[in-house]
């Protein structure tokens, strides 16, 4: 029997004990997006935020990626046998990155049944275990573009908030929840809200105390929403700050240098990746992996060694 799937935005949403925190996070998204507007180094940045967030989204799965593995893994130098969940991790970065320098709307648009269960369309050709035979994709997506298209009339982070809880509550693909922070952050870019960056949620969630919970109501869930939107602006601001004060005294280091110093390009990437190995470093400078080793000791202290152990040594601004 076929029951109806449906996400109301109420016309009389209880908003009053909510403007406090939508008010702290619309001004502390807009202060953070303006910032960063001015900032040499804004796209090293907003790409820093995205390893961090695609190892929060495999956290909030229950699954454990490190941030080293995933940045080592999308340079090409893996440093040990990828897991189904550095996969996971790898295939997630790759859509955040397409959000973050693609068509944010045009992308915000392109969700659809997934492949797997228009391919298990029929209950018998399915395993029990995977597939449910009333689950009704087409009209769960349906119902979330609804909510994607009524939501225009609201401001930009409510607006994000009901989009995100309506795919949390509508599920329209099946083992598809991780998405929803994405499609939060795609919403705030696309009506401008965050121009530089797309909004961290899932690292939000990892550094905040409010939690989650199946017997929430659509208020409280909005209300948690908004307080992983505001600690995750509240993080980005603090990546923000340390990398302002590495790029200063970095800069200071070059002053002097050739045409041809690499230095520079090795500054630039340590600004762009939260860790780096030397390997790693030579072929992306296209250098010796002596040459990269004399580089980093020029740096000083400034870039950090992160991994404490012999083999696969990684280093970082922190």
């Amino acid at each position: 029997d076929y029951m109806s799937v449906t996400y109301e935005i109420p016309e009389n949403f209880p908003i009053q004990p909510l403007l406090a925190p939508l008010v702290q996070a619309e001004d502390a998204l807009a202060r953070l997006d303006e910032r960063a507007r001015s900032l040499p180094f804004r796209d090293g940045w907003a790409q820093r935020l995205l390893y961090g967030e695609a190892c929060a989204c495999e956290l909030a799965q229950g699954n454990l990626v490190h941030l080293e593995d995933l940045v080592l893994l999308d340079a090409g130098a893996p440093v040990r046998m990828v897991s189904p969940e550095d996969s996971a991790a790898m295939h997630t970065l790759k859509l955040w990155r397409r959000g973050l320098r693609g068509d944010a709307d045009k992308l915000l648009k392109a969700p659809r049944p997934s492949e797997e269960a228009e391919a298990l369309s029929k209950p018998e050709d399915a395993p029990e275990h995977f597939y449910e035979a009333d689950r009704h994709d087409a009209e769960r997506l349906e119902a979330w573009r609804r909510v994607l298209w009524q939501s225009r009339s609201q401001p930009p982070l409510l607006a994000a908030a009901f989009v995100w809880d309506a795919w949390l509550q509508l599920e329209p693909e099946e083992r598809g929840v991780w998405r929803a922070p994405l499609l939060a952050a795609l919403l705030l870019k696309a009506r401008s809200k965050t121009r530089q960056f797309l909004l961290p949620l899932d690292i939000g969630e990892k550094f905040s105390v409010q939690g989650l919970y199946p017997q929430q109501d659509q208020a409280a869930r909005i209300a948690v929403f908004l307080d992983w939107a505001i600690t995750a602006a509240e993080h980005s601001a603090k990546e923000l700050d340390t990398l302002a004060l590495a790029e200063q005294l970095l800069q200071a280091r070059l002053k002097g240098r050739r045409k041809s110093s690499r230095l520079p390009q090795l500054v630039d990437l340590l600004l762009e990746k939260p860790v780096i190995s030397v390997p790693m470093a030579a072929k992306i400078l296209k250098v010796s992996n002596q040459a990269v080793d004399a580089m980093l000791k020029e740096l000083g202290s400034i870039p950090r060694e992160l991994s404490g152990r012999g083999r696969y040594r990684v280093w970082g601004i922190v």
